[in-house]
C-alpha cells in the first residue's frame, strides 16, 4: 500500500483509537490487508498518527479481541488468517449497529439517501466481489424492511435510480 495505513481526524467526536481499529477493520475486511500481512508496530504507528502508543495499543488490543489480528511476541502484530466467526444471532446485531451508526453519520453530514447509496456501490465496487458480498445487483432492489423509528427520508423501499 502506497501512503499513510490509516488516517486521523482531529476534529471527530470519535476518539482516535476508535478511529484506528474502524479503519483498519475495514482494510481487513476489503482484503486490502491480506491474512498474515504484518501491520506496524506500536510505537511506530504512534508515530506516524501522532498520538500516544497507548492508542495503538487499545486498537490493537479490541482488534485481536474480535478476531482482526494476531499478536506474536516475536513478529509483531498480524492480520489473522480467517475472519471471527460469527452466529447469525451476531450478525444481524453488528448489522443492526452499523446501519444505525450510519444512519446517524448520516444525519450529522446532512447526506441525502441518494449520495448514501452513491457511497454503497462504490465502496461494494472497490471491494469486488467474494462469498460474503452478493454479485447479484438485483438483489439492492428488493424492497427494505426498516424500522419504523428511522426518518422518513431514510425509510425508502428501494434504492433510487442511479
Amino acid at each position: 500500500m502506497s501512503g499513510p495505513l490509516v488516517l486521523l481526524n482531529a476534529q471527530s467526536a470519535v476518539p482516535p483509537y476508535e478511529q484506528i481499529r474502524v479503519q483498519l477493520r475495514l482494510l481487513i475486511a476489503c482484503g486490502q490487508l491480506a491474512a498474515g500481512t504484518l501491520l506496524p508496530s506500536v510505537r511506530q504507528l504512534a508515530s506516524d498518527l501522532n498520538v500516544a502508543p497507548n492508542t495503538v495499543v487499545r486498537a490493537y488490543r479490541e482488534l485481536e479481541r474480535d478476531g482482526w489480528v494476531v499478536t506474536s511476541a516475536r513478529r509483531g502484530v498480524l492480520v489473522a488468517e480467517l475472519p471471527p466467526p460469527m452466529s447469525e444471532q451476531e450478525r444481524r446485531q453488528r448489522l443492526e449497529e452499523a446501519v444505525a451508526e450510519l444512519l446517524i453519520v448520516t444525519r450529522q453530514l446532512k447526506l441525502s439517501p441518494q449520495e448514501v447509496y452513491a457511497e454503497l456501490e462504490r465502496q461494494l465496487g472497490a471491494a469486488g466481489t467474494d462469498d460474503g458480498l452478493k454479485e447479484d445487483k438485483d438483489s439492492f432492489e428488493q424492497p427494505l424492511a426498516l424500522s419504523p423509528d428511522l426518518p422518513a427520508e431514510l425509510r425508502r423501499t428501494a434504492r433510487p435510480n442511479s
